[in-house]
């Protein structure tokens, strides 16, 4: 209604018309609803990278056939609406999706309702995330890149006869734009003054800044921070570094021990709904809660700036903590007796655990996509390990790609892979520099070697048959050892 052009703010009058053809029919109304605009500015750059994953996981051609519209239009949505060639970052002007609160707050402390004000965008459904959205930008930064993936694989498959209706993305522009995106994403968002990024800038100018542990961890899981962002945000959320004003600081970060609170500042204000907010400090998820879920990232972080010890010593605690939840009956019991309360299933609380937090299965993927380093990808996959010092190895069945279940096996100088199998086709394998050979081995014996393509940069690529043995493994050679 607002793009109409006789729209002036408000709806005064409905006229309602059934296009009956005769007259006398009786009509009986029972209920008039108003709704507001639900709509999140996440959604079609997730549904894109999720695709995209979605037909690298399981190399399923058809899928991508029918879908390569889809795909290619929602990005381009997403980038058009959002002004992102403009501003470089991602500007929702919908109206309510401004950032404004839904409450004012004026010198005398008087409170008043914004009417039209304080819509919600994503996941902090009752947060106004809106306008300069710092949350939005990430994840638009790595669909561009995502989707630029999947563009470059279907010009190298020309046999994959992936045409579609919608014109090709060009991967080169959209790595570009991402590029621009990152720059001025982390000047526009970046708060000298704690150390992190803000959630939002409002269309008034107003930043805003609860510390929002998640989405700033997202930033570094996603290689949106820079490195010297990244450092400065764990730093923070690890407690090496205290935040002046934070309600929570240090350790305090960890009360719940499973993850990091979602936010380290309590928010009295700053809400979607007049009603929401005053509330004490850490009574919901949103404000001081915790969530199982968004571990994920803290890990994922973690690995990537501090190091694998430092990611296992972290999932260390929270696997105490899960054996002491199974030993106490379950969540439920477990948290009666310490004060936490469970959010689900419309009923409020401070923790996300259980019920609609589908996002706690995403914690023990630290193994896979972490401690592992696996990627799938359109003709293989890579595999970057990296293994806390107290692992002698690390092994991972069940893996599925392209229809194939596999099991992985990393250790700090041989991989090994069984069950690879194949398509009429060699898989293409990409590992750190320092693995040169690969052996065929069946029956225990290894029957066949061969060495990796030369790569540009700290890789090694091999092509393998899948087929041809009972394991692959690849191995570090004496010459390359001495490199690293």
């Amino acid at each position: 209604m607002y793009k109409h052009p006789l729209w002036k703010g408000r709806i005064t009058r409905l006229r309602i018309g059934f296009g009956n053809e005769k007259p006398g029919a009786d009509i009986r109304i029972q209920a008039f609803f108003s709704a507001y605009d639900t709509r999140h500015n996440i959604n079609n750059m997730n549904f894109a990278r999720g695709s995209a994953t979605c037909f690298w996981i399981t190399g399923d051609v058809d899928y991508l056939r029918r879908n390569i519209d889809r795909i290619r239009t929602a990005l381009k949505y997403a980038v058009d609406e959002h002004h992102v060639r403009t501003e470089k970052i991602v500007l929702t002007t919908w109206p309510g999706h401004d950032g404004l609160g839904s409450v004012k707050i004026d010198a005398d402390g008087k409170r008043s309702i914004r009417e039209g004000h304080g819509l919600s965008d994503n996941w902090w459904d009752i947060l106004p995330f809106g306008y300069k959205d710092f949350y939005a930008t990430v994840h638009l930064y790595d669909a561009l890149l995502s989707i630029a993936r999947l563009e470059e694989d279907i010009r190298a498959h020309p046999e994959w006869k992936v045409a579609g209706e919608c014109p090709p993305l060009d991967p080169a522009d959209l790595r570009h734009l991402a590029a621009e995106i990152r720059a001025r994403g982390n000047e526009v968002f970046w708060n000298p003054a704690t150390g992190r990024f803000v959630a939002c800038i409002d269309s008034e100018g107003q930043a805003h800044d609860y510390g929002f542990v998640s989405p700033n961890l997202e930033s570094v899981y996603f290689d949106f921070a820079t490195p010297g962002h990244a450092r400065s945000i764990l730093d923070w959320v690890s407690g090496a570094r205290l935040v002046d004003g934070d309600t929570a600081r240090g350790g305090e970060i960890y009360r719940w021990i499973f993850a990091p609170l979602t936010t380290t500042r309590h928010n009295p204000d700053w809400w979607s709904w007049p009603n929401q907010g005053g509330g004490a400090w850490g009574s919901g998820v949103q404000d001081g809660g915790c969530v199982l879920g968004y571990s994920y990232y803290d890990l994922m972080a973690r690995l990537k700036i501090l190091g694998p010890d430092n990611a296992w010593a972290r999932l260390k605690a929270i696997l105490g903590w899960f054996i002491d939840v199974q030993a106490a009956g379950g969540y439920k019991e477990y948290y009666a007796r310490r004060g936490g309360s469970l959010q689900g299933g419309n009923v409020g609380g401070n923790l996300g655990l259980t019920q609609e937090f589908w996002e706690s299965a995403m914690v023990s993927q630290i193994m896979l996509n972490g401690f592992m380093g696996y990627k799938p990808e359109a003709d293989g996959f890579a595999l970057r390990p990296a293994l806390p010092r107290e692992w002698p190895e690390l092994t991972i069945d069940r893996i599925s790609l392209h229809g194939r279940t596999m099991t992985l096996t990393a250790a700090p100088d041989q991989i090994s892979v069984t069950g690879l199998g194949g398509p009429d086709r060699p898989w293409r394998i990409r590992l750190p520099g320092r693995f040169r050979i690969v052996e065929y081995i069946q029956a225990g014996q290894v029957f066949k070697t061969d060495s990796a393509e030369s790569s540009p940069g700290n890789e090694a690529i091999f092509e393998v048959d899948g087929r041809a043995a009972e394991i692959i493994r690849f191995k570090v050679d004496a010459e390359t050892k001495k490199d690293y």
